[in-house]
């Protein structure tokens, strides 16, 4: 990154001497030109802490002078601390700073603290070495001596500044704020001799008047704060965004620029024949004859062999230090690196020249008036073959496969003898993606197992030279850190066994390689099991907002230049027996500067997809948003999926061993991936334990569990390991557990079941007395009401139950929800029969996900003895989720009792995912039938 200092951005080691050396504050009054304001009134009035700001700028005889009068009120002791020490910049070698008053007003005394004989200390600012940043300022600093709560404060001081790299050229801009900025008086002026030629401007974003005519000076003055700008949307391109900033000074255009600023890089970019520049040249141009490759080179030595010093020493905010000092001395800036390079190119007699660019201000610079201050970096343009090549010394990982990428500064201005104008950096596709992500994922273990994966990233250019250094630092906890990104803010997202990490010098390609197990790809949704495959670019957060009227010609600008690439295998399960592609294979579509492309296919048991993402530094303009959005949205829409065949097999109709076999190696990485994590990430053991209690492990996932309760306690977790006490029967500790967990989170819901299990206890009054204690908002009564009557059912109090269920349903009574809990109390309870399927079917009706409202009639129906009408809502509810251990138990007791084939196999799954159902049932008069 590359700052400016004082409104003169490029910072580097001069070659000529200074023309001030004002090393030390200087404690004058303002100069004669300075129309100072007579702040008595204005510390009596009541307003704003900040009373006063006044900046003011003359420009003459190449020097800019910049005076500040500041007066700041103490209100509160938050203020007196951040008032009390005060700290005031220059630039010495460019000028001085002139100190004119230091006061505290107080009680309508005047404390002249100059006149005490209280002065600024004298530090050289490096607060920035640890970034390789030395600007060449200087910090004047002063603890103001006895400011108390409710005076008044004020300081003023002038800075003047003479660039030499100028020479009699002048620039200064001062930044005017806008409301909501809270300023009893405020205003900026500049001012200039009528007769030097002095340009000025402030884009459109004030309506100032011509400069007045005072006393053969022209001035330019404009209150502040200026009107709160009216928003723009945050899409906008930059030129939208500047901020309102009053520019001025002496030169004409930008061809005026380029020729001022040419000569100091033509000179320190001369080498001798004998330097060790020159000599570097030959050694690139014995090495190839090819003028890209030499580039290439040339760039890579600069990049790599010259460490980056922002150094603004002795006039370096403009002026490069030469190329042969920048060699010797193995440091500089930008314009030290861009100055060794040009020497290099020339040298072997490549077409290059500096350039001025924007690292912020980007497309608006055609819009600034025209100052060597509109630029704060520089780099090189080289012309080979008619090709423009655009060459930043200061950037990282160049190689001849990325030298003709376009760098995202919109526009430069060449620096050439007798000057130039600005250039558009016309944008083009990078030559190579910035990232390749390949993801190898086996998937043979089942549908609805886990997936061993392997993620591969390769990154070039800059991404790849920063993790050169994570390479170089073989830090273990590092690795850590870095997988833990893979892993996800969802526990179950990837758990990562191995990362590895590897640069490739020479081509400056980083690799990530990442090892781990993930979540089944495949999703059940309404009856439909699928897998999106998605290798590219996601387009659904593109829909810029033009609908105020103020911003439908506002064009939206589009980042870049960005390249990725994607790859995906996945091993199918089943061999790939009857898996399916849904929607269109081959793609190539896009709008704006986005170009997306992508390929997949099914080839034996495997699926292979590629994608490939485009995007350009750019905008796309206002008329043509329509198109862009409808174009995003087809992009959106236009879904490939993966299709498994109608018939799949689920875990739980895998006999125990078979299961376990495929589960072997999963769990194998699960293990892995806790050895790998940190000691106090949990992820890990978590994904294990919540994968062995999915495979119906429960013993082994009861093991993982007693960890996470004694090492990381929760709520989560412990409602979790009470849920394995129950498949156990262990009653007891189920009821504590959910007991602890309530503990830890006071929430209703969870208070809910706690109370539910007591009252199957028999504990009637204490589940009682727990649901009193709640606080009960509107939307969970029906929810509180329900459990009111299953405690009172428990109970054997059905006449009140159904009073309790009664109120439920009464909170809401279309309510798909109050509805269901009505249809399965009556079930569940044997009570209230005669309309019960009235009430079922209303529930089905509305329900979202019809599967536990069908799964309740069927419980009505089998009640009723209407086992085949039951058996008929358990086959639509398994359709909806095959998984509900709930309705295959009570398929098999249905089939049971309508000596219907398939009951022991539905009652052996059921049983194996939730071996409580046979207890809970039984519990309520629902058992095998005896034969």
């Amino acid at each position: 990154m590359h700052r400016s200092v004082a409104a003169l951005p490029l910072v580097a080691i001069a070659i000529s001497a200074p023309a001030y050396a004002g090393e030390e504050p200087l404690y004058q009054p303002a100069p004669a030109w300075v129309d100072e304001a007579d702040v008595a009134g204005l510390i009596a009035e009541d307003g704003p802490a900040t009373i006063l700001y006044d900046w003011q700028h003359r420009l003459e005889d190449g020097v800019a002078w910049g005076y500040i009068d500041w007066v700041q009120r103490i209100d509160n002791p938050q203020s007196l601390m951040q008032v009390n020490t005060q700290t005031l910049e220059w630039l010495p070698d460019k000028g001085d700073l002139i100190v004119h008053r230091m006061e505290i007003h107080r009680d309508g005394e005047v404390i002249d603290l100059l006149e005490q004989g209280v002065t600024f200390d004298v530090l050289r600012r490096e607060q920035g070495l640890e970034q390789r940043l030395l600007d060449g300022s200087l910090t004047a600093t002063v603890s103001v001596p006895g400011l108390r709560e409710g005076d008044v404060l004020r300081i003023s001081r002038t800075v003047s500044t003479a660039d030499q790299a100028l020479g009699d050229e002048v620039q200064a801009t001062q930044y005017l704020p806008t409301e909501p900025w809270q300023v009893g008086t405020a205003r900026a002026t500049m001012s200039w001799p009528a007769d030097e030629e002095i340009y000025w401007g402030v884009e459109d974003k004030v309506d100032l008047p011509e400069p007045e005519l005072r006393d053969g000076y022209r001035y330019l003055s404009v209150e502040l704060p200026l009107a709160e700008p009216d928003p723009v949307p945050n899409d906008a391109p930059r030129r939208y965004h500047r901020p309102a900033i009053l520019r001025a000074g002496s030169f004409a255009d930008w061809q005026e620029v380029s020729a001022v600023m040419a000569p100091h890089f033509d000179q320190a970019a001369t080498i001798a024949s004998d330097s060790d520049v020159a000599r570097l040249a030959r050694e690139i141009m014995a090495q190839t004859d090819d003028p890209l490759d030499r580039t290439a080179r040339a760039v890579r030595l600069v990049q790599d062999e010259v460490s980056y010093l922002l150094n603004g020493l002795d006039g370096g905010n403009y002026l490069p230090q030469s190329a042969e000092e920048t060699w010797d001395i193995r440091y500089g800036d930008c314009k030290a690196k861009t100055v060794l390079l040009l020497a290099l190119l020339r040298e072997m007699d490549i077409d290059a020249e500096p350039v001025l660019v924007s690292s912020q201000m980007g497309d608006a610079v055609p819009e600034l008036l025209p100052l060597p201050a509109a630029f704060d970096h520089v780099i090189v343009h080289a012309m080979i073959d008619g090709t423009d090549y655009w060459l930043d010394g200061t950037s990282s990982a160049t190689r001849l496969a990325t030298l003709a990428n376009v760098p995202p500064f919109h526009y430069a201005l060449p620096l050439r003898e007798g000057g130039a104008g600005l250039i558009p950096m016309t944008q083009r596709d990078l030559a190579v993606p910035q990232m390749r992500a390949n993801i190898t994922m086996d998937h043979s273990a089942g549908i609805d197992f886990p997936a061993l994966v392997t993620v591969n990233i390769e990154f070039s250019g800059p991404a790849a030279a920063q993790m050169q250094a994570m390479v170089d630092a073989d830090d273990p906890a590092m690795l850590q850190t870095l997988a833990r990104n893979f892993a996800g803010d969802e526990a179950m997202a990837m758990q990562v066994s191995s990362l590895t990490l590897d640069y490739e010098e020479d081509d400056a390609v980083a690799t990530v390689q990442v090892n781990g197990v993930t979540q089944p790809q495949f999703e059940w949704i309404d009856g439909r099991l699928r897998s999106s495959v998605e290798p590219g670019e996601d387009v659904n957060d593109f829909n810029p907002n033009r609908a105020r009227p103020a911003w439908r010609d506002i064009p939206v600008a589009t980042p870049g230049p960005m390249r990725q690439q994607f790859g995906m295998r996945m091993v199918l399960p089943q061999d790939g027996t009857g898996f399916t592609l849904e929607g269109e294979r081959d793609v190539e579509m896009g709008f704006g500067n986005l170009r997306i492309t992508r390929t997949a296919s099914i080839d034996g048991n495997e699926l292979l997809a590629t994608g490939e993402t485009f995007a350009r530094l750019g905008e796309i303009a206002a008329d043509d948003l329509p198109e862009a959005r409808r174009a995003a949205r087809r992009i959106s829409s236009n879904l490939l999926e993966l299709v498994p065949p109608e018939s799949v097999t689920w875990r739980w109709e895998l006999s125990d061993a078979e299961r376990f076999e495929r589960a072997a190696p999963l769990l194998e990485a699960y293990d892995q991936a806790i050895d790998f994590a940190k000691e106090d990430d949990f992820q890990p053991l978590i994904a294990r334990a919540l994968f062995l209690r999915s495979i119906y492990d429960f013993d082994a996932a009861m093991a993982d569990f007693d960890v996470l309760v004694e090492e990381q306690p929760s709520s989560w977790a412990f409602r979790s390991r009470s849920w394995l006490h129950r498949t156990q029967g262990d009653r007891d500790a189920m009821l504590a557990d959910m007991q602890a967990a309530y503990e830890l989170d006071l929430d209703n819901g969870v208070a809910r079941e706690v109370a539910e299990m007591l009252a199957y206890e028999g504990r009637f009054d204490e589940a009682r007395e727990l649901m009193q204690s709640l606080a009960v908002a509107d939307d969970d009564l029906i929810w509180h009401y329900s459990t009111l009557a299953t405690i009172a059912a428990a109970e054997g109090k059905l006449e009140d139950a159904e009073a309790f269920m009664s109120d439920a349903v009464a909170q809401a009574p279309q309510s798909a929800d109050a509805l269901n809990a009505d249809c399965w109390f009556r079930g569940l309870w044997n009570t209230g029969l005669d309309d019960a399927v009235d009430v079922c079917t209303r529930s089905i009706e509305r329900a979202s996900n019809a599967a536990a409202a069908l799964d309740s009639r069927a419980l009505v129906r089998f009640r009723e003895g209407d086992y085949e009408g039951a058996i008929a809502d358990l086959d639509g509810a398994l359709a909806i989720s095959p998984g509900l251990a709930e309705s295959l138990y009570l398929r098999a007791l249905a089939k049971m009792h309508a000596d219907i084939d398939g009951a022991e196999a539905d009652r052996t799954m059921a049983l194996r995912m939730a071996p409580y159902l046979e207890d809970f049932y039984a519990r309520h008069g629902i058992a095998v039938p005896v034969s």
